[in-house]
This record gives C-alpha cells, structure tokens and sequence, in this order.
C-alpha cells in the first residue's frame, strides 16, 4: 500500500491539475470550437424512433393540427391483407384505460374481421370520444408522448416514443422514406404516402 501511495503522490502535481488540462484539451482551438460537442444549436435535423421492421407499422403521427383531433396513422406495408381484429393501438403501455382496439370488440369479444389490404392506410383520432366510431381512440396525444401497436397476444409490434417542438404544431412526424424510415418533422400527409 506504501509503495502505491508513494508512486501516486509523484505525480501529485499533475494529479491536482488533471481537470485544468482536460479542460484545455477540450477547448482546442484548432477546431474553432466546432467540435462533436459545440452545442445543440449546431446539430441538423435529427431523425426519431426506429425504422420500421413489421407488417403493421406506425407511419405518421400528428400530435397538434391546427385543427381537428390529434391521430395516428398505420400502414399495412405487407403483401398480403392485415386483420385489424389482432391489434390494438395505445399512447401507454401501462394503462390498459389507453388501449384501443383496431377491430372495434377486444377479447375476448367476438370481432367481426376487418382487413387492411396492402398499401393500405388506417387512421386512429386520439380524441378521447369512443362514441364517434371504432377509430377513435380514448386517449389525446401530446408534444411529449407515445403511439404503440400491440397485437392481441400482448407482443409490441412497432412503437415511437416521441417529441416534437411547440413551433411545430400543424406538422407532423412522418416516416421517411414512406413506411421504411425514422420519423421526420414534416407537412402533414393523412392517409397518404409521405414526402
């Protein structure tokens, strides 16, 4: 332990000064102070979420329009029909309160099959007003906030945990490429493809 201590406090001096140097090596001016780290100012755009990988795939989301519900919109990005009777949709896992059921009757209801045809769009206002129909959903979106798709075997099909600046409300966060990419600050595209 002596000799630890001993070898430790030769280099005491350059101990003691060890934050004064990092901090000068971080502050290089050879770089002009545009480094990895000059602020978030600096930084472009940045992309958000993941790239979609399922069937069913969260495609858009639109958490302040400047009119109308907030809504989320799916895309069937398969080659072959999706029935919307084995998802539900939510903006929280963990409160079952939030969870909507595509098909409109949740197990273990019967629900009649109703198929989204490839390519197809289907679109989910987050109004908190289930009385207006099977696509509107008990729950509102925030700037700050979340859309999952869960099948009804409890496995998470594709979800985005978000956030989105109050000077973007109207637009929209959109997949880009169209049903492939992350998710992107963008004019809105309801049930179409986007740009």
């Amino acid at each position: 332990m002596l000799l630890a201590g001993t070898r430790l406090a030769r280099f005491g001096p350059v101990v003691r000064h060890l934050p004064l140097l990092l901090l000068l090596a971080a502050c290089d001016p050879g770089d002009g102070g545009m480094g990895a780290d000059a602020g978030v100012g600096d930084a472009g755009p940045v992309g958000q979420g993941s790239e979609a990988r399922g069937a069913l795939v969260i495609n858009e989301v639109s958490a302040k329009p400047t009119s109308g519900a907030d809504w989320i919109e799916l895309l069937n990005r398969s080659s072959d029909a999706v029935d919307l009777c084995d998802f539900f949709v939510t903006d929280s896992l963990d409160r079952l309160d939030h969870y909507h059921h595509l098909g409109g009757a949740p197990p273990p209801a019967e629900c009649t099959s109703q198929l989204l045809e490839p390519g197809a769009y289907w679109i989910v206002y987050a109004d908190d007003d289930v009385q207006l129909g099977p696509d509107h959903a008990p729950f509102k979106l925030g700037l700050a906030d979340e859309a999952h798709v869960v099948s009804t075997r409890g496995e998470a099909i594709d979800s985005l945990v978000f956030l989105q600046a109050r000077e973007d409300e109207g637009l929209t966060l959109a997949r880009l490429p169209n049903g492939e990419g992350l998710f992107w600050v963008t004019e809105p595209s309801l049930g179409e493809a986007n740009q």
